[in-house]
């Protein structure tokens, strides 16, 4: 049977507030020599803002290393237009290359605000000429026809590569680009492409594949598109296979992706043939099935939050019934039983102490938090500062989930009340990190603020203005 749910997201350890990107490189080649394309998205909403007229500045630099040699450099900076600051900064770098091993080092810097960068690294084979029948493959998130000059335009079509080769649930296509080169008129020749559930190291079953006749080209460009409407949440590769008339495979290529698709996933759950009706979650009565998955939202990730959400909106019992029965064998095996009830116990508990007069306590942002992180180490509140909203700080000393030492969140109450404490700033990487998080706390005396209201980071000192102190020191 299928498991809908193994998914394993590539992420990068970050600092807060560090720049956020996604980061592609692929080989292609010409008449006479291969080239190496670095092809990043860097996402307007981790940029420093100073102000609503202030263009974004982010400085790129890329160094190639052969061995223990610098083969190739480039630094550029990369601006938005001045009213342009929301987009997303999308650029493309290409380097020719020898046949090789190399290791390519990205560095993506704000100019803007706090110091903060982004880094990857990435190990490249370039193959010999003939031995390279195919380029690597580009998942396309965007693309149209265009005669303008880009550095994203690829033989007069404009295309944006997928960010973190995620298809979320409003995708119904994949579309790719590959590259075919050399193939001889003598010959005939086709391609299969094909999407395989797993990993390429964790490779399942064949979900959906197609074949198309190749023409006879030094070189030419395929735009290869697979339905995946009905592909379940998880994890997947898809497959490019060239053969030659003998059908023998001659080069193949592979890329790993991300599939989200509530939609799918709920047929699934409602038309599985496995029995669950003597199961531990046949006793929870269909007017309490709501109540253990919102209990359930702040442990739950992706895929399953996305399906977790969907769930909640539809009246589907039996899809409801297995989702709650499916995560806790999943994530607790033979012992998923207690594992739910001493999970709900504290659920329980959650819900009744942080409970805020309208929700759940566990939907609440402390109730969030609790159960996603358990108990913080230490805390503390503070509602005697005359400048601010009342405003709470715990501090975890390791978070096991991130691998985080000394995580701290910030909560307020923005309307006065001690059951309503909002998240406002954590240090957490997986949280909401707010660069203006004293601006917002101290918004009620706006005199206060130093610089624009809307986009100021700091305050004036005072005595009755500690939360940067507390902050820091805590």
């Amino acid at each position: 049977m299928k498991h809908l749910f193994t998914l394993i997201l590539v992420t990068i350890s970050i600092q807060a507030w560090s720049i956020k990107a996604s980061v592609d490189f692929i080989r292609y080649s010409n008449v006479d020599q291969q080239y190496l394309e670095v092809n990043y998205r860097i996402f307007a909403n981790s940029l420093y803002v100073a102000d609503v007229i202030s263009a974004n500045e982010v400085l790129s630099t890329i160094v190639i290393y052969k061995g223990d040699e610098i083969v190739n450099f480039q630094k550029n900076m990369l601006v938005s237009g001045l009213e342009e600051f929301t987009k997303d900064l999308l650029d493309v770098r290409r380097f020719i290359l020898s046949p090789g091993d190399y290791k390519v080092v990205v560095e993506l810097e704000d100019q803007k605000g706090p110091k903060h960068i982004f880094k990857i690294e990435k190990q490249v084979t370039i193959s010999h000429k003939n031995l390279m029948l195919m380029s690597d493959i580009m998942l396309v998130s965007a693309i149209e026809q265009s005669d303008q000059e880009s550095p994203i335009a690829r033989n007069g079509v404009y295309m944006e590569i997928l960010p973190y080769s995620y298809f979320g649930k409003d995708i119904d296509v994949l579309t790719s680009y590959v590259e075919v080169y050399g193939l001889q008129d003598s010959e005939k020749y086709y391609c299969s492409y094909e999407i395989i559930e797993g990993y390429e190291v964790d490779a399942g079953e064949v979900e959906v594949i197609k074949f198309k006749r190749l023409d006879s080209k030094e070189i030419k460009a395929y735009l290869l598109k697979l339905e995946i409407t009905d592909i379940v949440s998880g994890n997947y590769h898809f497959a490019v296979k060239l053969y030659n008339d003998k059908k023998e495979i001659i080069d193949s290529k592979i890329v790993n992706f991300v599939r989200v698709n509530p939609k799918a996933d709920i047929n699934q759950l409602s038309k599985r043939s496995d029995k669950i009706g003597n199961s531990f979650v046949k006793d929870i009565d269909v007017d309490s099935l709501d109540y253990f998955l919102k209990a359930l939202a702040p442990i739950v990730h992706e895929p399953r939050r996305s399906l977790l959400d969907v769930l909640l909106e539809n009246d589907n019992t039996i899809a409801k019934r297995r989702f709650i029965h499916d995560y806790w064998k999943e994530t607790s095996g033979v012992g998923a039983e207690g594992a739910m009830a001493a999970y709900m116990k504290i659920a329980r508990a959650v819900d009744h102490n942080f409970f805020n007069g309208t929700s759940y306590g566990f939907d609440t942002d402390m109730g969030y938090v609790f159960l996603r992180y358990g108990k913080p180490d230490d805390s503390m509140v503070v509602d005697n500062e005359l400048s601010a909203f009342p405003y709470q700080i715990w501090r975890y000393n390791k978070v096991l989930s991130t691998g985080e030492n000394n995580v701290k969140f910030l909560f307020y109450a923005p309307s006065l009340s001690h059951r309503d404490y909002r998240l406002l700033h954590s240090t957490c990487r997986l949280e909401n990190q707010n660069r203006s998080w004293e601006a917002e706390l101290y918004k009620k005396n706006p005199e206060e603020i130093v610089g624009n209201p809307s986009e100021v980071r700091t305050t004036n000192d005072g005595f009755t203005r500690r939360a940067r102190d507390l902050w820091n020191d805590f």
